[in-house]
This record gives structure tokens, sequence and C-alpha cells, in this order.
């Protein structure tokens, strides 16, 4: 069931439209050399032209450009001709063959390379498939077949994502057709079973039978095509068929080693990371094109992902190529947001062992001709840097930061970042408030910290532009005023002490009403004290909101009552849209919100108190007077103007595009500046990162 719930919960973000290769990418691969993997695709018939242009641009979109693709046809006339005279990779082969799996088997005798990919036609590949199919395959080099998360697509859109079981698999094929498998094992195997519809699965439960390793990659990188001209046909497992079947699966031992990266895997202080050298010539040409790479934690929905999410959109805006790497399991939220604007993105969780991640990034880096590499919030991040800055010299690496947090590490990223301060070109903060925390209390030696706003999309949130859902809250909230609470339901952010400010309000007065847009950890707690207090008239779970700008507009007041913030996105948002702003005096609030704009009250709590739902009445009493003063007292024409025109003047996502842009063509242009004597200790860098990922991957295994 908990399978089941999460890939529903994916659902809800996954956008079916953005299929791979409805155009060819921009970016120039160069295919230098031999290949390393060979496709093998058969076409029996001449097919749909647009799903074939389809395929071979999701082929050709590639991030690994070192492949070949053998297409096994039966007709002269096949449209994958023209273009296989333009591409050398493209091989079309003209075969008598009695059945596809024949065709297959063909294509995989004639194939020039030891690790294969069975491609069915008109599906689709994820541009980084074969990339990271091809490091799971050498990495793990016991695993004999591999396969990703499957789209299913076109007249029916659903994500698979079931985790492989041996006992489920004996049941039913839950592996998809589409997978990378070694050549010798297929050829030792493949069509023994004479029946073009159980071929495989009989392939997978021989290969089970004889313990040859399987392995799942964790993400959606295969697009399987659904049309609405397939057949239904009812399929019967005849006695013949059965008895085969049934004959292979008894010989199958049921604790048969399975990698799938649902699972974590532990680090052995042995696993030292090493260069990895494919002897092949970087994928991009040496030219002037500005190309960084990202290192971020994950792509949820929240405050530092989206400024991420704004930061990478605006840099692509001028024209900068984006390698994206994740270093934190997550579900698919904000990844397909990232991957429309980023050249190529990957979840090393995903797909590698974290023992081979550190080998992973330097191959990127060096692969990519990499000119700066910016991190945020990865705390892998911050323990790989000094051992990749001893392979990258003259490469500049930054850092920006959100907020300080007293209770993750005794200060959080701002300690990580000192503590690698001099492998830093530059930190950048969000807030005055954190560079000073960082220099003045964490006692910061080397003097680069620079802050630089975030800001917001003021031609985004504009309380000007209609909304379809504008005239239903409009009328659900008439006649009423409107404390707005948007945000991440998690017990830091304190939604109960937000439910628990509206409860003395309604003491003296009756028209206030709480809406609260958001989802997190603590949203069914929240949900739990509306109803144990019979509060579901004043107080609406909206749950989270892909578009909260029809929210700002029937607010009357924001509300922002957590225990530690950085300079919150909503503080931006809520004052683009024309709304006062009621706010726990932390992080770097003070330098956004003044009494022109709302007000600022000093939390009573510590951030280690946020389970102590016991909160002081004197603080609820100050929210209280506060909120009731805005609502009484600003009048919301004249209050929307001033609010929105701060954000005008100094705080929108351009200025921090620009800002940042100045910066990293600076530090491009002159490369890094960091002593490389710094640089020269690899056995301290290796044994830093080891440290880490050795304790790291021992936690995540206990959980």
């Amino acid at each position: 069931m908990g399978r089941k719930l999460k890939t529903l919960n994916e659902m809800k973000y996954f956008d079916f439209t953005l299929q791979p290769g409805k155009e060819q990418t921009k970016r120039i691969s160069i295919n230098s050399s031999d290949p390393f993997i060979s496709i093998i695709t058969v076409y029996d018939k001449e097919d749909n032209e647009e799903y074939i242009i389809q395929t071979l641009n999701s082929l050709k979109n590639q991030t690994f450009p070192f492949w070949e693709w053998i297409v096994i046809t039966n007709n002269e006339s096949i449209i994958l001709n023209e273009y296989a005279k333009k591409d050398k990779r493209i091989k079309i082969y003209t075969y008598e063959y009695k059945s596809i799996s024949q065709a297959k088997q063909y294509g995989a005798t004639i194939a020039s390379c030891d690790l294969l990919f069975i491609l069915n036609k008109n599906n689709l590949l994820d541009k980084t498939m074969l990339e990271c199919g091809f490091f799971t395959m050498t990495f793990n080099k016991d695993a004999v077949f591999a396969y990703s998360r499957t789209v299913e697509f076109g007249a029916k859109n659903q994500l698979y994502n079931t985790k492989l079981s041996i006992s489920e698999e004996k049941k039913k094929n839950i592996i998809p057709s589409d997978i990378f498998v070694r050549k010798d094992k297929f050829l030792e195997d493949y069509l023994k079973l004479g029946n073009d519809t159980f071929e495989d699965w009989y392939l997978w439960l021989t290969f089970l039978s004889k313990e040859y390793i399987p392995l799942k990659m964790g993400f959606y990188g295969f697009w399987q095509r659904n049309t609405k001209e397939a057949k239904k046909i009812r399929i019967t497992i005849n006695d013949k068929l059965n008895n085969k079947l049934t004959k292979v699966m008894d010989k199958i031992n049921p604790k048969t080693e399975i990698i799938q990266f649902d699972d974590s895997y532990e680090v052995d202080y042995k696993n030292v990371p090493e260069k990895i050298d494919l002897k092949r010539k970087p994928i991009v040409p040496d030219n002037d094109v500005k190309r960084i790479l990202f290192i971020l934690p994950w792509s949820v929905v929240g405050g530092a992902d989206i400024f991420n999410l704004n930061l990478i959109k605006g840099l692509k805006q001028k024209n900068y190529e984006i390698s994206v790497i994740t270093t934190q399991k997550c579900d698919y939220a904000l990844r397909q947001g990232i991957e429309q604007y980023v050249e190529e993105y990957f979840d090393l969780t995903t797909f590698l062992k974290r023992k081979d991640w550190a080998s992973f990034i330097e191959y990127i880096i060096r692969s990519r001709r990499i000119k700066l590499v910016f991190l945020s919030n990865s705390y892998y991040g911050y323990y790989a840097l000094p051992w990749l800055k001893c392979h990258f010299k003259d490469i500049p690496f930054v850092d920006y930061i959100h907020a300080e947090n007293w209770t993750l590490r005794n200060g959080g990223f701002p300690k990580d970042s000192n503590a690698v301060a001099n492998y830093l070109d530059a930190t950048y903060t969000c807030t005055a408030h954190l560079r000073d925390v960082m220099y003045k209390t964490m006692k910061r030696s080397v003097k680069n910290v620079k802050p630089i706003y975030i800001g917001t999309d003021a031609s985004f949130y504009d309380p000007d532009i209609p909304n379809e859902k504008d005239e239903e809250l409009q009328n659900m909230y008439k006649g009423k005023k409107v404390i707005l609470f948007p945000s991440r339901i998690v017990h830091y952010k304190r939604p109960l002490f937000a439910i628990k400010v509206l409860q003395n309000i309604l003491k003296t007065r009756k028209d206030v009403r709480l809406a609260i847009a958001g989802d997190g950890a603590a949203f069914e707690d929240v949900k739990k004290y509306i109803a144990d207090n019979n509060l579901e008239e004043y107080v609406t779970c909206f749950g989270m909101q892909q578009d909260v700008r029809p929210f700002y507009k029937v607010a009357n007041v924001t509300l922002i009552c957590s225990l530690r913030e950085g300079l919150t996105l909503t503080t931006y948002e809520s004052l683009s849209m024309g709304v006062p702003i009621v706010s726990s005096d932390v992080g770097g609030q003070a330098e956004l919100i003044g009494e022109d704009c709302g007000m600022l009250i000093k939390p009573y709590q510590t951030p280690d108190q946020q389970f102590d739902f016991n909160y002081s009445k004197e603080e609820i009493d100050e929210y209280t007077k506060a909120i009731l003063y805005i609502i009484d007292n600003y009048k919301k024409e004249d209050i929307k103007d001033i609010c929105r025109n701060k954000i005008l003047e100094h705080f929108t996502i351009n200025k921090m595009v620009s800002n940042l842009d100045k910066e990293f063509t600076k530090l491009i242009e002159s490369g890094s500046k960091i002593d490389k004597d710094v640089c020269k200790n690899i056995g301290l860098a290796e044994r830093y990162l080891l440290v880490h990922s050795v304790l790291e991957s021992k936690d995540e295994k206990k959980k």
C-alpha cells in the first residue's frame, strides 16, 4: 500500500506532456570514438512516422552520446533509412525473421558492445537514461540486467514504481522488456521459450534461477507508449508454456541478491573514490559557453528549492548550460520543473551507491567542461568539495546559504560552509543577518561572504492578474477577514500556533478566518487539531497549491510564525501581491519587513522547542494584537501599493539573477583564486569525504 500511495503522490506533480524527444536539444554533443552501448529495436512494419522520429530524437538527445542503434526490420522502406545516412550511429539491418524475439537475438549477435539496451519500437528514453544505465552497470559489475521506473503515456497515463521482489516476479512479470542487459548473458538464454509474448518474462526468471543479479534504478527513465490503436488481446498461458515457466520458477533461490535504489547501501572505508577514465574526449566543445554545475540536495516544494528553480530559469535565459546533481532521496515534485531548463539532471540516489558518487561528479565536471560549481544546501556536497577541488584547482566553487539552524549540526549549512571556506571562492547568503552570524558567531576566518537577496517574480506575483480561482475564494470569504498561512506544514513553522492565535481572536470577533495553503509532515496533526476543536467553520486546509496567488488576493494579512528562517519566499511573494505580514522576528525577516508593511514579533520559543505545543499566552496575545491592528487600520488599497512597490524597487528575481550572473561571469573569467597549496592534500580530502560517507550510509541503513 505504501508504494502505491507514494506513486499516487508523485502523480500529483508529474506532467505527462513533457515527453522526451518532442524536439532535438540545442546542446552540441561530441561523439568521439566507438560506442559503449548497443541499442536494439525491431520495426516489424511501417509505423507512425511521428512516433519513430520522437524515439529517434529521444536517442539523439541522450547526454551520453557513445551508442549505436541497431534497427532490425523486414521492411526496406523504413523511414529511418534517411536519418541513418546523417548519423553513423544508426544502423539499419533488413532481416527476414519469424518472430520479434528472433529479430532481437539477431540484433544482439551483430552488436559491437558488451552492454545492450533493448528498446521496443515507439518507446522513449529520458535524456539521461543511457548515461545512468551505463554507469550503474559499470559500477555494479555483478548486475546482469537493469531497468528503471516506467512512465506509461498516450492513451493511458500512469507511473510504475513497483519495488522489485522475487516472489512478486514469480506471480507476474513486473520487469519491463526495455532493459540494459549484458550481451553474453542475453545470448546465453534468450529465445529458448519460442513465444514472443512470454519470452522476456522467461528470460528474467531464467536469470534469477542462475542467481544473476537484477538492478532497478529509482527514476523514471523509460517511457512506454500506449496507443489507442493497440488492441487489447486477452493472453492466456497454455499448459505447455505454464510447465516451462513453472520449471524455471522452481529453481529460483528466493534469497537471490537484488540491487535497487529504494534501498540504502553502506560505504566501506576501503571505498576510496577514483577518477573515471573512459578514454573519451569531453562531450561538449571547448568554447566560451558558461557551463555551471549545481549540486543540490533534492527538488521538493520548499523555499530554497523554489530559489534554485528561479535561479536556473534566469541563468538559462542568459545562455548558460546547466547540469544538476542531487544527493538526497525524494519523490518527483519539482524535478520536471527543473529539467525543462537544464541540459541534464542526475539524482545520484537513484542509480549509484554512495561510494561512487564523488567519482561520477568528477566525471561530469570533466566531461562537460564545467566552469563553475554551485552548491546549495547539499550536505554531501560540502564533504565532497575538498576532494573535487583537489582535482579541479582552477575551477571556482561557490555556495549559497539560506539560514542558520542551531538544531541541525549546531548551526547547519553555514557551519558546513565555514569548515571548507578555504576551498570556496565565494559564499552568498540570502540576508546580511546570516553573513554576520557566519562571521561573528560562527567565527568564519575567510572573508568571502556576500549577501544577495533572493527576490520574487513580481510580474507573476501581481495582484492585478486575473485567475480562474479568484471568484470561488472571493465568494467563500465574502464579508470575512482572512489570515493566510502559506507554508510547508511542518512543526518548526508552527501551524498549530497559528490556529491558537485564531482561537484567541475568535474570543472577541467571529468574522476572521484562517486559510492554510500547504502540505507537509505535520499536515495530519493540523487536521486532527481542527476536528478535535470543532474549528472547521473557521480554519480551512487547502493542501499544496500550484498557484497561491488567488489566496493572497483574499488575504488581509499573511502570518509567518516560524521558529527559524532565512528570509522567506513567502515574505517576498506576499508583499509583491500587496499583502502586509505579521512575522516572527527570525533570520533576516527584519531586512524586508518594517512598520510600513507589517509587524515583527520576537519568538518566545527556541527552534529546539518546535514540538512543545504549550505556547505562551503572552506570545499568542502579541500576534493577536498585531493581526487585529493590521485588519482594522490598514486600508487595503493603500497598503497594497506600499507593499508591492517595496518589492519592485529592490527585491525582484531579475535583480537576483543579474547579481549572481555578474558574480559567476567574473569568477569564470578569472578562474579560481584559491591558493593551490590548499588543494594538495588529497589524502586528507579523501578521508574527510570517506568518514562522512561511511557514517551517513550507516545512518541511512538504520532508517
